[in-house]
């Protein structure tokens, strides 16, 4: 069965220092985290030039996907 709702539902992780952070800041604000994102994504599309260069320096490390290489040490390397 599909989704009722309209719009897609967006998951991240995020570490628990920035995560619970973050939720304090906006508590103070009366904001929530959903809101957030919602503004942050609303700001990117409607001026990308402004917006990109404020996040330069707070972009996270690229993950690595998939399985992590085995070592040379370990029992089932060849």
């Amino acid at each position: 069965m599909s989704s009722q709702h309209r719009d897609p539902a967006i998951t991240l992780r995020v570490s628990r220092e920035i995560h619970d952070a973050a939720a304090a800041r906006l508590d103070e604000l009366g904001r929530t985290k959903s809101a957030f994102v919602q503004a942050c994504m609303t700001a990117l599309v409607a001026d990308p030039d402004t917006v990109l260069p404020l996040l330069e320096p707070h972009w996270p490390e690229p993950k690595r996907w998939g399985r992590p290489r085995r070592s040379a040490g370990s029992p089932d390397h060849r």
